[in-house]
């Protein structure tokens, strides 16, 4: 897995998703999920900069964040100080004690290269689930999203937040690989008036996946799909997955 969103990255991919999400909308969906199952204790995988769990928090959740990278944990811890927060892989980590839910948010499935990153998490995920325990994540959809990067192969995306004008150009290159993976180069800038200057810039391979393909992962990991979400998000389409241990 790429060392993701380290240094001035993790500051600068916080103020532009400020204005791509709305927080308080992705709470409301995952937290409505939670107190349908009865959940009581909550993991979050991929917690970033701590945007959605600063709304947990207020809310008394009992609430773990965690996140690959220590740049995005300083910022979390920086914004929740009454929140814990675990660096860590999602491929191999172990809780004090199991949890009642565990969610992966912000499509964070995406660097899940390999069958084998798909298995590992979801044999960690398992042994840190109580029994009965729920597991919801977001997948991006292949059969959507490739057809839209080969239609649309540069995709714009600007924000203004604190006063900065952000403007983030994105490359999509579908690779010819067993899975379906794609190559996404980003050039970050910031605007003032005629003025564009870069800021950053990123790279990554990512992979998208089918809705038949994620459901046999889960079956063969000893998970079982209980409600599947169709979603449209700020520049996705998205399947929200809720599985419960078997």
């Amino acid at each position: 897995m790429a060392n993701l969103y380290e240094g001035k990255m993790a500051a600068i991919f916080d103020a532009m998703y400020q204005t791509f999400i709305d927080y308080d909308e992705e709470y409301q969906l995952y937290n409505n999920l939670l107190i349908e199952h009865h959940c009581q204790t909550v993991l979050e995988i991929g917690s970033g900069t701590g945007n959605l769990a600063q709304r947990f928090l207020q809310n008394h959740a009992d609430y773990i964040g965690l996140d690959y990278s220590e740049s995005m944990i300083a910022i979390a811890k920086e914004r929740n100080k009454s929140g814990i927060f675990i660096s860590g892989d999602m491929r191999d980590f172990e809780l004090e004690k199991p949890v009642d839910s565990i969610l992966i948010t912000g499509r964070s499935t995406s660097y899940l290269i390999t069958n084998q990153d798909i298995n590992n998490t979801l044999d960690s995920i398992y042994k840190n689930l109580n029994k009965g325990g729920i597991l919801i994540f977001d997948i991006i959809d292949a059969n959507r999203f490739i057809p839209f990067t080969k239609e649309n192969p540069v995709i714009i995306h600007e924000a203004y937040y604190q006063g900065i004008n952000y403007y983030r150009n994105s490359n999509w290159k579908t690779t010819l690989s067993e899975n379906f993976m794609l190559e996404w180069t980003a050039n970050y800038y910031t605007i003032n008036g005629e003025w564009k200057e870069i800021i950053a810039d990123d790279f990554s391979t990512v992979r998208v996946f089918t809705l038949n393909e994620m459901q046999l992962f889960l079956y063969l990991n000893g998970f079982e799909i209980i409600q599947t979400i169709d979603r449209k998000t700020y520049a996705y389409d998205t399947y929200v997955i809720v599985a419960i241990k078997k």
